[in-house]
């Protein structure tokens, strides 16, 4: 057990998203301090409602929730956004929007002004916990040069060092997103805690057990009626699990929480930004003997292996509430 940290969520507000945010929710080594949005396979709107959504049925009104960016530094997500918006269509669904309109609204400061703000306000307290596209956090970076020196450490969903990527080859979504941005936030010099596609798979649920996490509240139950759509998709998209679906970004979450659930191995990571076919790999150094040692001083805990018992119960007690 870790004592109780001040958190900030960026986040992309997608299912497994909320998940996550509901893990933070009900942990109490979590002071969760705001939440910041970013767009990711759906529009910014859409996102920022979800987590007002969620804040709302959770009873935590008084969490602020800012707008980030509605587009990344290096890519323009658009043609995302209409490719998810077609799941939805088949679905019979009109849109990605949700189906639920949110009592609470955002605060009036944007996402980036809400993180320097913050962290600048209370040096070396503030945990960071990224769960999308790293824009927002970039633009921090850059906007105030004493930000990320005051951040006390990191926790990212994102990256696939030693593993294939989902989006391409060699790319995981959070960081192919964003290339750009996440090279700035990995070479910031920020303390980070890497949980990519090395284990973002190994927990699953199955169905049987996905049903009693809907059932056991309103907040659970509404967001899978919200997500309906996706995870369908996502529970055809690979007939070999058996309608069996990952925890996603919840992990993140869980790796806060009980670090010891956690095998990791120190490195430096930095990522590629201009190769026509790696764009969007994150490369790790020092994880092996036989290649070069670091360029910089090792800057991540990359996540290669985790107890999948120890975090699916963990979950369940929390979530399923």
């Amino acid at each position: 057990m870790v004592s109780e940290r001040r958190v900030i969520i960026d986040t992309d507000g997608e299912f497994d998203d909320v998940l996550a945010l509901v893990l933070a929710l009900r942990s109490s080594e979590v002071e969760l301090e705001a939440v910041t949005t970013v767009s990711g396979v759906r529009p910014l709107e859409y996102v920022t409602s979800d987590v007002l959504n969620t804040l709302e049925f959770m009873g935590r009104d008084d969490v602020p929730v800012a707008m980030g960016f509605r587009q990344h530094m290096s890519r323009d997500m658009t043609s995302t956004w209409d490719r998810i918006n077609r799941i939805w269509l088949s679905a019979g669904r009109p849109s990605t929007a949700p189906i639920r309109e949110p009592r609470i609204k955002p605060v009036a400061v944007d996402a980036v002004e809400m993180l320097v703000s913050k962290v600048l306000r209370s040096p070396g307290e503030i945990t960071l916990v990224t769960l999308g596209a790293l824009t927002n956090i970039a633009a921090a970076i850059l906007r105030e040069p004493d930000f990320a020196e005051n951040v006390k450490e990191c926790y990212t969903m994102g990256g696939a060092v030693l593993v294939q990527g989902n989006m391409t080859p060699v790319a995981e979504f959070n960081i192919w997103g964003d290339p750009e941005a996440a090279r700035i936030y990995f070479n910031s010099g920020m303390e980070i805690t890497l949980v990519g596609l090395e284990v973002y798979y190994k927990a699953r649920f199955n169905r049987f057990e996905w049903d009693v996490v809907r059932n056991s509240n309103k907040t659970n139950q509404y967001f899978f009626d919200n997500f309906a759509p996706w995870i369908d998709y996502l529970g055809a998209k690979d007939p070999s699990q058996e309608g069996n679906l990952e925890i996603g970004d919840a992990l993140t979450v869980g790796a806060l929480v009980r670090p010891g659930l956690f095998e990791k191995k120190r490195c430096f990571v930095d990522v590629e930004t201009k190769g026509e076919l790696t764009f969007g790999q994150t490369v790790g150094y020092g994880l092996s003997p036989q290649t070069p040692p670091p360029p910089k001083k090792p800057n991540t805990l990359l996540c290669v292996d985790m107890d999948v018992e120890g975090f699916r119960k963990m979950f369940l007690e929390r979530v399923a509430k």
